[in-house]
């Protein structure tokens, strides 16, 4: 398959004078998620035009909601602030989807913007049971973004299982592996095992965001992990 192969911002975007362009425009790959994990992240985000034209030439660019829109926010008035803003950001950079994690979605707020969604499966810190995100995901509208590190925490089957229930809804894949109960894990060092549990996906043609913590030490590492992607899926 051809799956677009992107990178995620990660915390580089913790710096708010972080050039986006400079520093990924040197690896070889399709696209972009702008992670505004924090709100803070998000209020402080200042999108140049170098930047945004780049973006708006890649081929796919989501974006990535704060991971505690609903928790975080003191009102419903700050929940759709930093809506607003992501709603802005997502037509400035012409995003085709914006992530959210389901337990912190603002659904009925989030009705009124012009946007594709997705839900991602969460980890089991967030719930015991990962049916209960199964479910809410199947009984919805909004298309389904696998998350391979989360899926594990619930057995070492799990990404099969939900590619099995969810592959009609399946639109992106965060990919990375977990290794010692650790999440967002390099796959170039993932054991047997795990890379043994990505075989059902590996026939899509999702886009992959390389969503993984550690890559960002050096130039080296990231390419690494880009070249192995695209031989592993392709």
């Amino acid at each position: 398959m051809n799956n677009l192969i992107s990178l995620p911002t990660g915390r580089t975007l913790e710096n708010p004078n972080f050039e986006i362009k400079k520093y990924f425009s040197k690896f070889d790959l399709d696209g972009i998620e702008l992670t505004m994990l924090k709100k803070e992240r998000l209020y402080n985000f200042k999108l140049n035009k170098e930047d945004k034209l780049w973006l708006k030439d890649l081929d796919y660019v989501s974006l990535h909601a704060p991971n505690h829109i609903i928790s975080e926010a003191k009102d419903k008035k700050e929940q759709i602030k930093q809506l607003d803003l992501l709603c802005d950001l997502y037509n400035k950079v012409d995003a085709k989807t914006i992530v959210f994690h389901p337990h912190q979605f603002p659904e009925i707020l989030a009705k009124k913007y012009d946007w594709k969604i997705f839900l991602e499966n969460m980890s089991f810190k967030n719930y015991l049971d990962n049916n209960v995100v199964i479910n809410g995901i199947l009984k919805s509208k909004y298309s389904f973004c696998l998350d391979t590190a989360h899926a594990t925490d619930f057995g070492i089957k799990e990404i099969e299982r939900l590619y099995n229930l969810l592959e009609h809804k399946l639109s992106q894949i965060h990919l990375s592996s977990q290794i010692k109960k650790v999440h967002h894990c390099s796959l170039t060092i993932a054991p047997k095992i795990f890379m043994n549990s990505l075989k059902p996906i590996l026939k899509t043609n999702v886009p992959l965001v390389l969503e993984i913590d550690d890559m960002w030490k050096n130039k080296a590492s990231v390419n690494k992990e880009i070249k192995y992607a695209k031989e592993l899926f392709n």
